[in-house]
């Protein structure tokens, strides 16, 4: 995917039109269209906060077809779903997703309007349907929720997050099995409870730390606690570690 495209369809409220234009900042859209809006862009100015100028470039258009026209894949959404009505046969926001991440071009994603959503027509002109899987008591989303929802899966693919992500290293992981198995000898006589211990150490450490802050963290207790007790000559080896990987 080289552009991401919103296209909203027919929107009838200000304050969603508002937030939905924060909503493209928020998640790095490249072009926005707004197909014969019910709302008024200048109310919708009010509740755009920051993304007022996004709102202000938006491109007005007069039929989806003139929205999508460049476009490589298009992704419409609809609550409504039917494994019996081959036009709304879903996908999931983050099967489309991957699907859009090895397009080549532009990527649309419409969004339909308030009341009835996308008309079948309009769900035709799309390459495919993406439902966002709700409680079947109450499936429909405001409008601005799916949006966003569903430009975050988009976003997932193709952009990069506000903040710095330093992953755990592997080798702390092993250190951290390595430094519980050490505490579990002087603790335990038992050396099958010893094994067990250092295993669940491990996995936990494994299912659960993500970034590295983390896993230095519970290596820092681990080595201390270790020490306190004083009754091993040797630190953990790295090797140890490293073969427990």
């Amino acid at each position: 995917m080289e552009k991401l495209r919103l296209i909203l369809v027919g929107v009838e409220g200000a304050v969603n039109m508002g937030m939905i234009a924060r909503l493209a900042d928020n998640f790095s859209v490249d072009e926005f269209y707004i197909v014969s809006p019910v709302a008024s862009v200048e109310e919708a100015l009010e509740y755009a906060a920051r993304a007022a100028d996004r709102l202000r470039g938006a491109r007005i258009v007069s039929s989806l077809e003139e929205a999508l026209e460049g476009v490589s894949l298009s992704i419409c959404t609809s609550a409504l779903a039917s494994r019996e009505d081959i036009l709304r046969i879903p996908v999931k926001p983050q099967e489309a997703a991957e699907l859009a991440a090895s397009v080549k071009g532009t990527v649309a994603l419409v969004m339909g309007r308030e009341s009835v959503g996308l008309t079948r027509l309009e769900i035709s002109k799309c390459t495919i349907l993406a439902t966002i899987e709700a409680s079947p008591k109450y499936p429909e989303l405001n409008l601005s929720n799916a949006t966003a929802i569903m430009l975050y899966e988009l976003f997932k693919v193709r952009g990069k997050p506000h903040y710095v992500e330093e992953p755990a290293d592997p080798s702390l992981i092993g250190l951290i099995e390595a430094y519980a198995r050490s505490l579990a000898e002087l603790l335990l006589a038992d050396k099958r409870r010893v094994e067990e211990v250092a295993l669940a150490f491990r996995r936990v450490a494994a299912k659960n730390i993500v970034h590295r802050k983390e896993a230095e963290n519970i290596v820092l207790i681990l080595s201390k606690a270790y020490r306190r007790l004083g009754k091993c000559k040797a630190e953990p080896v790295h090797e140890q570690a490293s073969n427990t990987q």
